[in-house]
């Protein structure tokens, strides 16, 4: 039995349960209608029934394989909106990703049901509003799903858009005209809502005035911990087809199944909204045109590519702890190395040293327990430090103070950098960060061997002034790379240069990759063509190449929606976007299978009028056969087809045409398809 067809009976199943069931009464029931499954089915309906979206896992329950379906796991659950100025003064709720995902996706959210107290059902009208004012409304759904969103709203919004993305947008709200004015609500109330149906979309709506006097932050901080706790687990078994909606589900699905813990569904504190926005170190990233809440230091290519080491990673310490908890980047060395500093300069106060070491960052304690913590721990390491300190026996207190200095400015840029309008996976992904780490790891190692205490530690090796100067000037220059929004206009390159570029399937383990030699000036359409003839691709397909948050399509109308750019790629040359070694981009074809491709730029040679071009220079692995569901149904369906004897594989290897050898690449018929093509 197919996978399609497993997962059409899970659904099917899930939706008709009123409560939670076992394994064994799914596969009692697809057995209904087929033949007995045998073990290899049954994990395979396994492994669907946990990737459904119209299922639970029951984290507590991992020995019996219990599901919970989530019109189960959602009824009664409550959460909370808190409307903006001009929809209260308006009147209106725009319900945009705010249900999310309480919401079944078969139910638009203007189409959902808002029971108000006294029995009646909210209508339904309409408002215009500047199109750069509904991304709020609809970040959760990234550009593309905004602009999905906004297509099935409303017909009339089809105009604006159109490029430049220009204009008015109609968008249906829920009036709430008459219930704002009888609540007397007012800009910091809420609205509770419970879910009465989550696969129908009916709600029951309430009142929350805000809290007036004393704030219970533990009340608080646990819930937002609790949630935490889940998106981070949410994170490690996180897969590309799972998006915001869906990680927001799991997340309060894993928290909720913590019994330790006080339910996440039940009045809770914060809008899901405001928990994200207090999660400083999350932002929204986008694979695949599918938005994601991602850890900002962290790109989801590598997620993808390794799995999360802990190595490192767990504090060392309750101090090394608190500051992670805190979202400082500072350990209990560093701290160490401030407090001999200060010691060898007569200081007798922590605090002052405290105010030195958080100086230009946000400290923000959940409660008050949490800040007396935090200090007693801060006051035992300066008693510790003080206690065994001497000023006569600390040679390194000239080298120490240099190189504290050098670790302030790291902390100034990054303070600059969070406080700055670029892109922090930008930031991230510049080249300069990783010298950056590298400068500051130096830096770190440094301090380090300053707390050494014996009186015969060994002296710095190199000239201070003079290091201090490098490193100082260093870090200037690398700042000022990190802080570059654009690429200069001109490259620099020779029009007639050659380019050697790495093209790698993203995500393939191994890589799968061809290395190819193609003129500097090559235009965007001509490289598509090249990449589709050195990987053996059909060219069936649709095909972009994308630069950060710029799309360049074949006969695209040029416009811009509100982070998007999109950009006719005829004409457009290579050289346009790349033009220095590591400089790189994103070729997708097959808007469905998502085959992305890193382009990288490894070398730019000069002319040579003997090298044929475009040309393949190497390559490892074959190209997946096309529609098989990306690179994870490439691997999934591989991983059939190694038990020929299953009726699955034997479908499979008639559908391929035959045997699939993952191994296989041809360098000579790569070139030969590669001079068809360009003859």
């Amino acid at each position: 039995m197919s996978g399609e067809k497993f997962s059409d009976l899970i659904r099917k199943f899930a939706l008709k349960q009123t409560e939670s069931f076992d394994l064994d009464a799914l596969i009692e029931y697809v057995e209904k209608g087929g033949p007995s499954l045998d073990l290899d089915a049954e994990d395979r309906l396994f492994d669907l029934a946990f990737d459904s979206d119209v299922l639970f896992y029951d984290e507590n329950n991992r020995e019996s394989d219990i599901f919970t379906p989530r019109q189960v796991a959602f009824k009664g659950a409550e959460f909370r909106v808190t409307p903006l100025e001009e929809e209260i003064a308006g009147g209106y709720l725009v319900p945009g990703h705010r249900f999310m995902p309480f919401l079944s996706m078969d139910v638009f959210p203007s189409e959902a049901v808002l029971t108000l107290p006294d029995g009646s059902t909210a209508s339904t009208r309409t408002v215009q509003m500047p199109i750069q004012d509904v991304t709020r409304f609809l970040l959760f759904y990234g550009d593309s799903g905004s602009i999905d969103y906004l297509m099935n709203d409303s017909d009339e919004n089809k105009p604006a858009l159109l490029p430049s993305f220009e204009g008015l947008v109609t968008m249906n709200v829920f009036d709430l005209k008459s219930f704002f004015a009888q609540c007397g609500f007012a800009h910091g109330d809420s609205l509770m809502l419970t879910v009465v149906d989550w696969l129908a979309g009916v709600f029951s709506v309430r009142h929350v005035p805000a809290k007036k006097g004393a704030i219970d932050f533990e009340e608080t901080y646990d819930w937002v911990q609790s949630l935490r706790d889940g998106f981070d687990e949410t994170i490690e078994d996180s897969e590309l087809d799972h998006d915001c909606n869906e990680q927001m589900a799991r997340m309060l699905w894993i928290a909720e199944c913590d019994k330790e813990t006080p339910s996440v569904l039940s009045n809770p504190p914060l809008s899901m909204a405001v928990f994200f926005n207090t999660q400083k170190e999350l932002t929204l990233q986008t694979s695949g045109r599918v938005p994601f809440f991602w850890p900002k230091d962290m790109s989801i290519e590598s997620r993808m590519m390794n799995s999360l080491e802990s190595d490192g990673l767990e504090p060392d310490n309750e101090l090394d702890a608190a500051f992670i908890s805190l979202g400082l980047s500072m350990n209990s060395d560093e701290a160490e190395a401030y407090m001999r500093d200060a010691l060898s300069r007569g200081e007798q106060n922590s605090d002052a040293v405290l105010v030195r070491v958080i100086h230009g960052r946000t400290l923000q304690f959940p409660t008050a327990n949490e800040q007396k913590e935090f200090m007693r721990l801060w006051r035992e390491l300066w008693d510790k430090i003080r206690s065994v300190y001497d000023p006569e026996t600390d040679s390194q207190s000239e080298v120490r103070s240099v190189f504290l200095g050098l670790n302030d400015q790291c902390v100034k840029v990054l303070r600059e950098l969070d406080n700055s309008s670029i892109d922090p996976v930008a930031v991230m992904n510049n080249p300069a960060m990783m010298t950056f780490g590298e400068l500051g790891g130096m830096i770190g190692s440094a301090l380090l061997m300053c707390n050494q205490e014996e009186e015969d530690a060994e002296a710095f090796p190199l000239p201070l002034d003079k290091v201090a100067e490098s490193l100082s000037m260093a870090i200037k220059e690398i700042s000022e790379q990190l802080q570059q929004e654009e690429t200069p206009a001109s490259s620099g390159v020779e029009g007639d240069s050659i380019y050697q570029l790495k093209i790698s399937l993203k995500y393939s383990k191994p890589p799968i990759w061809r290395r190819l030699l193609v003129p500097a000036g090559i235009e965007l359409d001509a490289l598509h063509g090249v990449i589709q003839t050195a990987f053996g691709w059909m060219n069936s397909h649709f095909h972009q190449f994308v630069d950060g948050r710029t799309f360049y399509q074949p006969e695209a109308e040029v416009g811009e929606f509100p982070s998007m750019k999109m950009v006719d790629s005829a004409g457009v040359r290579l050289s346009e976007l790349l033009q220095k070694k590591k400089d790189k981009i994103v070729y997708e074809y097959d808007f469905g299978d998502s085959w992305e491709h890193e382009v990288l730029l490894e070398k730019v040679l000069p002319a040579d009028p003997n090298q044929p071009l475009p040309f393949c220079v190497k390559g490892k692995l074959a190209c997946p056969p096309e529609d098989c569901g990306g690179i994870q149904g490439y691997y999934q369906m591989l991983e059939t087809l190694a038990d020929p004897d299953s009726e699955e594989a034997e479908e499979l290897l008639e559908w391929a045409g035959g045997p699939i050898d993952p191994e296989a690449f041809d360098l000579e018929q790569a070139n030969a398809r590669i001079r068809a093509f360009f003859r």
